[in-house]
C-alpha cells in the first residue's frame, strides 16, 4: 500500500465522522459509561437511545413501570404472545435501570434519537387495540421527553422486516406509524417543546433486499397524507451481501461496502422523486461490516470496514447519509463483532478494535490534506487513509481492510527540511486490542512505536511500515 500526502492540497477542516452513536437496551451499560465514553471518543451530536414498550407497560395488568429493570423478563417465554428478541436479552451487568440509562446518555449528547419498539405484533394481531397502542406510545414518549428534553427524533419501531422484531407487513407498519404520528403531533401541540419532536423510520435490517417494502410503506403513508420527518436505514455488509446473493441480485452483491451504501441512497432519492416527496435527513443509524458474532477476530474485521465507511460518508457537516456505527456497548458473547467497549471486572472499561477505530478518527484535527492510496487489493481503496494537519502536527490514519498482510509506504510532500518524530498507534492482533490480548485494564489508546525520520531538500518525508490483515494505524508526526 502506497500512501501519498500532499500538504499543498488543503480540503477544508477535518470533520469528525464519529459524532453519531448508538446505545443498546439488550445489554445496557453502567450509569457511568456515557461520561467515560464521551471523554474517550467525544460527546455525541446525536445518540440513539431506546424504550421497549412491553417493559414500560404490561398490557395484561395495565401496570406501568417507568423505571423498569432493563432486560428482566416478567413472564416465561411460553407465556409471551410474541417472543421478539427476548432470547438475546441479558439484564444490565450493573443493574442499571431505565431512568439512569436514559438520563446518563442524555447528559453526554447534544440531541437524542429515541427508538420506540415492541408491542408491534400485539397491536397488529388484535391483542391490544390501536387506540391502546397509540396511548401507550404517547405516554412513553412524553415520559422520556420529560426525563431528557434533548430528545428530538422519535423512531417508530426497529427492523420490523425480520422475525425478532415483529415480522410486519408494509400495511401493518403503516398502521402503527400512523398511531405514532398522531401521538407525536399531539405532544408537540400540547407542550410546545423548545426542541419539537420529529418522527421517522423504518430502519430495515437490510434495506437493499426489502426495498419494495420501503416503497409500499412510503406509498401507504402518502395516501394517508403523512410524510416522514426523517428516514433511517441499517447496513451490515456481510449479511446484506449474503441476502443479495440468496436473492440472486448479483449486480448489487458485487458492489463494495461503500458503494452498497451509496446504492441505498440512490434508491432512496429515486423513491422520493417518484412520490414527489421532499428530501429529509437520512440516518444510516446502524452500520457494520461483520455479522453478529461473539468471534474475537470479527471485532478488528468490522473495525477496518467502519473506518472506510466513516471516511466515505461522515466527514461533512450535513452528510447525505448520517453514519451511526453499531454499537458503543454490547454483550461481548453475542456482539464482540460490533461493541466498542468492554466492561472489566474492576468496573473500568477497555476499547475493542471498534472503539480504537472510533478513537483514532476522533483524535484527528486540523485541515484535511489531499491523500492518494494505491497498490493494495482492498476495495474502497480511496477511503483507506486520511490525513490532516494542525498548528502542531500531521495526522495520518491508514487501514488495511483486505484479508492479506501488507507493507505500507507513507510519503508526505512539502515539508521543510529537518528531523521529524513519527509516533505510531497500531491496532492489530497484538496491539491496542483488548479482545485478543489480556489487556482489560481500562487503558486508552497506547503508543506502539516512535522513530526519527529526516527530511532533505526535496521536502519529502518517508516511512515504511507493515499492517496485518484488517490492521490500522494512526501516525502523529511533528518537527523535532
Amino acid at each position: 500500500m502506497k500512501i501519498k500526502v500532499n500538504r499543498s492540497e488543503k480540503l477544508g477542516r477535518y470533520i469528525d465522522p464519529t459524532k453519531w452513536q448508538n446505545s443498546t437496551l439488550r445489554y445496557s451499560p453502567p450509569e457511568d459509561f456515557p461520561a467515560y465514553m464521551a471523554k474517550e471518543i467525544g460527546r455525541a451530536e446525536i445518540m440513539r437511545v431506546w424504550i421497549t414498550l412491553d417493559e414500560y407497560w404490561d398490557y395484561r395488568t395495565n401496570e406501568f413501570y417507568p423505571d423498569y429493570d432493563i432486560g428482566v423478563a416478567r413472564y416465561p417465554a411460553e407465556e409471551l404472545h410474541y417472543p421478539y428478541d427476548w432470547k438475546n436479552i441479558v439484564p444490565a451487568p450493573s443493574g442499571t435501570r431505565f431512568k439512569a440509562y436514559l438520563t446518563s446518555h442524555a447528559k453526554e449528547a447534544d440531541e437524542l434519537l429515541l427508538n420506540v419498539r415492541r408491542l408491534e405484533r400485539e397491536v397488529s394481531d388484535g391483542v391490544i387495540t390501536f387506540d391502546e397502542y397509540e396511548s401507550i406510545f404517547e405516554k412513553a414518549v412524553e415520559y422520556c421527553k420529560e426525563l431528557a428534553p434533548n430528545i428530538r427524533y422519535i423512531e417508530c419501531c426497529n427492523e420490523v422486516d425480520i422475525r425478532s422484531f415483529g415480522l410486519l407487513t408494509a400495511e401493518e407498519y403503516v398502521n402503527i406509524y400512523l398511531c405514532a404520528h398522531r401521538a407525536v403531533k399531539r405532544l408537540n401541540e400540547k407542550h410546545n417543546y423548545d426542541l419539537p419532536l420529529e418522527l421517522g423510520g423504518f430502519a430495515a435490517a437490510h434495506p437493499i433486499t426489502v426495498w419494495g417494502m420501503m416503497r409500499d410503506i412510503v406509498a401507504g403513508l402518502k395516501a394517508s397524507g403523512v410524510e416522514m420527518d426523517f428516514y433511517s436505514y441499517h447496513h451490515y455488509d456481510t449479511g446484506a451481501t449474503a441476502n443479495l446473493i440468496m436473492k440472486k441480485n448479483y449486480e448489487v452483491a458485487r458492489l463494495s461496502g461503500v458503494n452498497k451504501l451509496r446504492h441505498i441512497l440512490k434508491l432512496h432519492n429515486e423513491m422520493l422523486a417518484d412520490f414527489g416527496l421532499p428530501k429529509r435527513k437520512v440516518f444510516l443509524n446502524e452500520l457494520g461490516r461483520a455479522k453478529t458474532t461473539g468471534i474475537d477476530g470479527d471485532s478488528i474485521y468490522n473495525a477496518a470496514g467502519l473506518i472506510t465507511y466513516l471516511l466515505a460518508l461522515g466527514c461533512e457537516d450535513e452528510p447525505e447519509l448520517y453514519p451511526f456505527p453499531w454499537c458503543t456497548f454490547h454483550n461481548p458473547n453475542l456482539q464482540i463483532s460490533y461493541t466498542q467497549f468492554l466492561l472489566c471486572e474492576d468496573g473500568s472499561y477497555a476499547m475493542t478494535p471498534n472503539g480504537v477505530a472510533i478513537k483514532m478518527l476522533h483524535s484527528i484535527a486540523g485541515d484535511r490534506l489531499g491523500v492518494s492510496v494505491s497498490e493494495n487489493s482492498a476495495r474502497d481503496l480511496e477511503y483507506c487513509a486520511v490525513a490532516a494537519e494542525d498548528e502542531k502536527e500531521i495526522f495520518v490514519l491508514a487501514v488495511n481492510p483486505s484479508g492479506e498482510p501488507d507493507i505500507g509506504e507513507l510519503e508526505i510532500e512539502g515539508l521543510p527540511a529537518g528531523e521529524y518524530v513519527i509516533k505510531g498507534h497500531l491496532c492489530d492482533a497484538k496491539h491496542n486490542n483488548c479482545v485478543t490480548c489480556p489487556a482489560c485494564d481500562g487503558k486508552t489508546l497506547e503508543q506502539t512505536g516512535e522513530v526519527i525520520r529526516k527530511v532533505g531538500a526535496d521536502g519529502v518525508f518517508k516511512h515504511v511500515f507493515s499492517l496485518e490483515n484488517y490492521a490500522f494505524v494512526l501516525y502523529r508526526i511533528e518537527k523535532v
